[in-house]
């Protein structure tokens, strides 16, 4: 058996691009490390702050709000709270948000969940079954305004999110790929919000998805790893691929692909930004969505009209 490289005890993995073979105790103190580096480049600052953390009650999400409580329990004028997204999809949402609310319980944090249906009077499951347009196109758009509208209505300075270095070196990689310069520019984490958004941190965008999963198991957390039924998102299936051939074959290459984003970021002009209010729901609106709708909105009403 392989021992760690900083003490006798087992290895329980070994970091390819690294070269280094760690234990539980080191490996975890490695990613609380990260993770507070990771925190201190995207200028997190949690005096006097409102934290929302997006919890889907995917493993992701719940070792995220794990390693924020234990930052922020010890700063008494910074206040942490769940936010949930239920978009309403039959065996598949209801265990992870028993798991939301498990973790948010044993924590002690506030935890506000907002559903499609209290939204737009439709579970995800209703909508798809009305339109011919893609389930995870859908759930997208309406999940990051119900973050949104969960944040304002929750008083939240920042949302934190559960994205992992896989997660962002796809998106990244698909970005290039398209030559979407507005989408580069606005990809998280989010030093210069538009007016009327929160502002999105992402403390895990540096860790593996392989090694989240394993700290979950390391720290006893409760795992939600059913994948969902709408994820047929071909695109981003094949861009996973690529992504995970080119890490196989040069080790590093997922963190080259976030660095690669944090140099071009600057560079990038944003031309995006907020043309007004929606007229339905009042949330902002891209200058780029065209009309007095919001996307989400508009999404909405052509699936409901047709």
């Amino acid at each position: 058996m392989t021992s760690c490289d900083r003490c006798n005890r087992p290895s329980v993995t070994y970091l390819r691009y690294s070269g280094q073979h760690l234990c539980s105790v080191h490996y975890l103190d490695l990613l609380r490390r990260r993770i507070g580096k990771e925190l201190r480049k995207q200028k997190f600052k949690p005096r006097g702050t409102t934290i929302g953390l997006a919890l889907s009650g995917g493993k992701d999400s719940v070792l995220m709000t794990r390693l924020l409580w234990e930052i922020v329990r010890s700063v008494k004028s910074a206040k942490l709270v769940a936010l949930s997204v239920d978009e309403g999809i039959s065996d598949y949402r209801p265990t992870s948000m028993e798991i939301a609310k498990g973790i948010t319980r044993d924590l002690g944090i506030d935890h506000d969940i907002f559903s499609f249906r209290e939204d737009t009077g439709h579970d995800l499951d209703d909508l798809v079954e009305r339109t011919n347009l893609s389930p995870c196109g859908i759930c997208g758009i309406l999940r990051r305004k119900a973050l949104n509208v969960l944040a304002a209505r929750n008083h939240c300075d920042i949302i934190c999110t559960g994205h992992n270095l896989d997660d962002y070196a796809q998106t990244v990689m698909m970005n290039v790929l398209s030559a979407d310069l507005d989408r580069m520019a606005r990809l998280g984490p989010h030093e210069r919000p538009l007016p009327g958004f929160v502002p999105r941190l992402m403390p895990l965008r540096s860790t593996p998805e392989n090694e989240t999963y394993l700290a979950a198991l390391l720290m006893g957390l409760p795992i939600h790893d059913r994948e969902c039924p709408y994820s047929i998102d071909v695109r981003r299936a094949r861009i996973r691929d690529l992504v995970l051939l080119a890490e196989e074959s040069q080790p590093g290459a997922r963190h080259s692909l976030l660095n690669f984003q944090d140099k071009v970021r600057p560079l990038v002009p944003r031309t995006g930004s907020v043309s007004g209010n929606c007229g339905l729901c009042g949330e902002p609106i891209f200058n780029d969505d065209g009309g007095k709708m919001c996307k989400a909105c508009r999404v909405i009403s052509d699936i409901l009209v047709r």
